[in-house]
């Protein structure tokens, strides 16, 4: 699977998304964009065969939260990947108690844009947010089905589909993740996405993301302020 060209599409996608659902106007209505989303994706053939790509299906992981939609609607013209390591470089700063400066850039400070993503760290960044979305268990049977046919209909094999579809003991998952994160930044970055997808994590959830900080070797205060950060 070419997890470079999954970021690329994301960013795509992600623009594309605060576009078409102008998230911030929606958001202040109340709507619930990231059912929405999962609805086109249940009932759109052009939608299915778009997420099928990956970009697509994981920009609709990212809908699902309010959090996830104000994070989206806020990168779309930095886009998503960068995003994150600008919400890492927030987070970072604040626990130090340190003002973030304002004309920092990620890619200067060791975070990964998505133009120039190392092949390890791509696809990392994949499986976190796939592996965040499934946490909480919630996607019913129906809805694997409807995911399943997307990916079957861009010719995805069956190891591929069993990767975005999380299936696949947590902890060698975990393992997966934490050796693309080739630097603590990256590592900061990586636990951002999870932070994103989950938005206000519970249960299941929340201890995903312990063991998932746990594993990227982040410090507790440090996850914390990644949490906060990505809260909003």
């Amino acid at each position: 699977m070419d997890f470079q060209q999954i970021l690329l599409d994301l960013q795509k996608q992600a623009k594309q998304a605060a576009k078409d659902h102008d998230l911030e106007g929606k958001m202040r209505k109340g709507k619930d964009l990231g059912e929405a989303a999962l609805e086109k994706l249940k009932t759109d053939r052009n939608t299915q065969i778009a997420a099928a790509g990956a970009g697509a299906l994981i920009a609709a992981m990212m809908l699902g939260t309010k959090g996830g939609r104000r994070f989206i609607g806020g990168t779309a013209k930095t886009g998503a990947v960068a995003g994150l390591g600008a919400l890492a470089y927030h987070a970072w700063m604040k626990s130090q108690g340190q003002r973030p400066r304002s004309d920092a850039e990620p890619a200067k400070l060791g975070y990964v844009t998505g133009k120039k993503a190392e092949p390890e760290f791509a696809e990392a960044l994949v499986r976190t947010i796939v592996a965040a979305a499934w946490a909480d268990g919630v996607l019913d049977e129906a809805e694997k089905v409807v995911i399943d046919g997307a990916l079957k209909e861009a010719g995805l094999g069956a190891k591929d589909r069993a990767m975005l579809e999380n299936d696949r003991p947590e902890a060698e998952t975990l393992d997966k993740i934490a050796a693309g994160a080739l630097s603590p930044n990256h590592a900061a970055q990586l636990y951002s996405a999870a932070c994103i997808v989950t938005g206000d994590p519970e249960g299941a959830e929340a201890e995903f993301l312990s063991r998932l900080a746990s594993r990227l070797g982040l410090a507790d205060a440090h996850a914390a302020a990644i949490r906060k950060e990505a809260r909003g």
